[in-house]
């Protein structure tokens, strides 16, 4: 009976055996982890990636697909990038997808430093030749020196992966481009595919030395892949760091303080715009900065902000938006982030939309201006006036269309009533109503901002 035991002990281990072993031609097939890059390469996305990569070690995933489409981003965080890539644990690849995607600048770099590199169909990939933040060719001296330093990286990483050496020096020092059809015909990529699982197909079998000399032979037929995805805070420091959406954050919060100028003690515009402007100039201190650019920018909403107090109206404002469109061009350091810039029809939509605001601000000005020479100093005095701003001792009025300085010998709170005793040139002297029945002036068009 022990003997018949052991040798049905025996047919069940072997059975067991025979089940684990993977049929004749198939692949063990372990986890695919995927991460995914559409923008800007910026510090968030190089943390993003740097944690992925850590991930799919930790996961013990059998390769980590990136899938990536950038026009370009900042140097520092390329090759935070690089590092990690070269480094993994993990065979790494990237691919650049969906099909009109592109892996410019940046995106070279980054496709080089993987362990193996793919692309979609009707994808393309290079220009990483260096520029300067308006676009021109940068000074011989200094264009040399970021040149070599990026030709020496681009070139190791080709070496160390077996890819086209020769390609990824012309693709830094002449800005050339290729298709993927050309790509896989010059080596510069080893796959192309039309999604994930063609991908993972052409993946199997394929053998890869990681950073430790260890070779890998990947086993992705039948791989199950699962996502890795950006973090909350990832997803808004990367929205945060592109230089258009920073732009545009700096401009609506200065709409805000504008429309709170205009409108003080609602604090609703005033508190918007302090925290749209904070947004901005976080997005903004994260990317290469060109001084200039800043300073020009800032120029351009302070004449915008002088022009709405100005006795002569236009001028300002027609330099404030010469100084906002050259200075919005200038603000990225491309030198530092090749293929960044602030959108261009976000530039112009934004000083046009400026113009127009502070166009009709001014042109309401001059309005109530007018109403207040017709209304004259008699018609004010006495009338009832709604404070906009605590009064202690100034604040602001609301009177007729129009917003006026005022002072008074008492604390008045926003939206009380006050009496108008007394004018003191634009400034309205003002208390609580002593009188009652005191009276309203004539309606000269009541309006407001």
């Amino acid at each position: 009976m022990r003997r018949v035991a052991h040798i049905f002990l025996g047919l069940m281990a072997a059975m067991l055996l025979a089940g684990a072993r993977p049929a004749a031609g198939q692949s063990a097939a372990g986890l695919a982890c995927q991460s995914s890059v559409d923008g800007i390469i910026n510090p968030a996305i190089a943390d993003y990636l740097t944690r992925s990569v850590r991930e799919a070690e930790e996961r013990n995933c059998e390769v980590l697909i990136i899938r990536l489409n950038t026009p370009g981003g900042l140097t520092t965080s390329t090759w935070q990038i690089g590092t990690a890539l070269l480094n993994a644990k993990v065979p790494t690849v990237v691919y650049v997808t969906p099909q009109g995607a592109n892996a410019g600048s940046a995106g070279v770099f980054i496709t080089y430093a993987a362990h193996l590199a793919a692309m979609a169909p009707n994808t393309n990939i290079g220009a990483a030749h260096p520029v300067a933040g308006g676009g021109e060719d940068i000074g011989d001296d200094l264009r040399d020196k970021i040149t070599n330093d990026a030709v020496a990286r681009i070139t190791t990483w080709a070496r160390a992966h077996d890819r086209n050496v020769e390609w990824a020096e012309e693709a830094v020092r002449k800005s050339v481009s290729v298709g993927s059809d050309e790509a896989l015909r010059l080596n510069i990529i080893n796959i192309i595919a039309v999604d994930e699982r063609d991908l993972l197909r052409q993946l199997d079998g394929r053998a890869v030395a990681l950073a430790d000399g260890q070779e890998r032979v990947l086993a992705t037929l039948n791989s199950p892949i699962e996502p890795i995805e950006m973090s909350w805070l990832e997803s808004i420091l990367h929205l945060l760091g592109d230089p258009t959406i920073a732009t545009l954050l700096i401009s609506l919060g200065t709409l805000g303080i504008y429309f709170e100028v205009a409108n003080p003690g609602l604090g609703v515009g005033g508190i918007i715009g302090i925290i749209a402007i904070g947004l901005g100039l976080y997005g903004l201190s994260v990317l290469p900065v060109n001084i200039v650019g800043l300073a020009l920018l800032l120029l351009g909403f302070i004449l915008f902000a002088i022009d709405i107090f100005a006795t002569n109206h236009g001028a300002l404002t027609i330099g404030g938006i010469a100084s906002f469109v050259i200075g919005a061009l200038l603000l990225i350091d491309n030198d530092a982030a090749p293929g960044v810039a602030v959108s261009k029809g976000v530039i112009i939509g934004i000083a046009l939309s400026m113009g127009a605001i502070v166009a009709l601000v001014m042109s309401f000005i001059v309005r109530t201006r007018g109403q207040r020479d017709v209304l004259g100093n008699d018609g004010l005095v006495g009338s009832l006036v709604t404070v906009r701003s605590t009064i202690a001792p100034r604040g602001t009025v609301w009177t007729q269309g129009a917003l006026w300085q005022a002072r008074a010998d008492e604390r008045l709170e926003t939206g009380d009533e006050a009496e108008v005793i007394a004018v003191d040139g634009l400034t309205l002297i003002v208390r609580h109503p002593r009188v009652e029945g005191a009276m309203n002036p004539p309606a000269v068009g009541d309006g407001g901002l």
